[in-house]
């Protein structure tokens, strides 16, 4: 003969409240996942809503990691590789950069720069400061042009400080002084002086110029 169950008894209540504790229990609710781990897989997804994500140990991301919001760091960062900033970005502290850095767009310095090391100025750029004044490696062999026409520049045998039909130019055993009406040169074999202007008639001749511009003084 079978036996029956007596739905009223004490051990069926418990064993039914039991199992409608486990029916309606939300999933994973208290739960705590061993060395085993969980894995969501086939396009799975956990959702946090109105909670948060505490990691203490290592979270680890192979693919790729997407924040639309604010990301809060207290403590190191370690990239090793590339970093793409496409916005803003502001940086409150101190930066220390030891590798090369590439900057391909415009780079703006409101502060005070200081330099302990070279500036290398490549590919034909200039170096602009202010409104009047470029260091320009394309005029001649180098030149420092000014708004108002004026350059200081050299060649392959001297430099020169240049106005309009002016110039002082300085080479190797010469130093000449020039404008368009003449021009005075200093050399280790003398002055030499060209485009004078005739003396007045009867004034004592102190000074002796030959054919070649060299000056000579009368004793």
């Amino acid at each position: 003969m079978g036996a029956i169950d007596n739905l009223n008894s004490a051990s069926t209540r418990r064993q039914y409240a039991r199992f409608r504790a486990l029916e309606t229990a939300p999933a994973a609710t208290n739960t705590a996942i061993g060395r085993d781990g969980m894995e969501v897989y086939d396009g799975g997804v956990i959702t946090v809503i109105n909670g948060g994500l505490d990691v203490t140990g290592t979270a680890t991301i192979s693919g790729v990691l997407n924040a639309s919001g604010t990301i809060n760091m207290t403590g190191d960062f370690t990239a090793t590789g590339s970093v793409n900033l496409n916005g803003p970005t502001d940086i409150a502290g101190d930066l220390d950069v030891t590798g090369p850095t590439t900057i391909t767009g415009t780079l703006s310095v409101e502060g005070v720069t200081t330099l302990k090391n070279d500036l290398n100025v490549t590919t034909g750029g200039k170096i602009k400061v202010g409104s009047s004044m470029t260091l320009d490696p394309s005029v001649s062999s180098g030149a420092m042009v000014f708004s108002n026409g004026s350059q200081v520049f050299t060649d392959s045998a001297s430099i020169q400080v240049f106005k309009g039909s002016s110039v002082c130019q300085i080479e190797d055993g010469e130093a000449r002084l020039q404008a368009s009406g003449g021009y005075v040169s200093i050399r280790s074999s003398g002055v030499f002086i060209n485009g004078l202007t005739a003396a007045p008639g009867g004034s004592t001749p102190n000074v002796y110029i030959d054919g070649m511009g060299q000056l000579y003084r009368i004793i």
